[in-house]
Parts: structure tokens; C-alpha cells; sequence
């Protein structure tokens, strides 16, 4: 079974927030974080088990 990355708006305007953000101060970076944000939450179609759950996070 594939799985899938599912973008909520709220987490989609977040990253474009970041984004345009990091654009004012540095334009030829924002389009690479805004990529890298992408490609590294597309490791968890791979890993789904990786990283921490919003639960776990909330406890440190």
C-alpha cells in the first residue's frame, strides 16, 4: 500500500509563510528551504514511523 502526504492549508500557508519570510533576507535561499521542508516531510512516504508525533513533541 503507497502512502501519501497530505498538506493541510493551515501546514501550506505555513511553509509559504517561511518561505516569503526567509525571501526578504535572503531570496536565493528561500526557494531551496521551501524545497528542502518539502523533500524531507517526503521521507516519511518511505518511513511513516520516522520522527516524533505531535504528542511526543508537545513533551519536550
Amino acid at each position: 500500500m503507497e502512502r501519501r502526504i497530505v498538506w493541510t492549508e493551515r501546514a501550506s500557508g505555513d511553509i509559504e509563510a517561511i518561505v516569503r519570510y526567509i525571501a526578504r533576507r535572503e531570496p536565493n535561499a528561500a526557494g531551496r528551504i521551501g524545497v528542502g521542508i518539502c523533500d524531507r516531510v517526503q521521507i516519511l512516504q518511505q518511513n511513516p514511523e520516522a520522527g516524533s508525533s505531535r504528542t511526543e513533541a508537545r513533551l519536550v
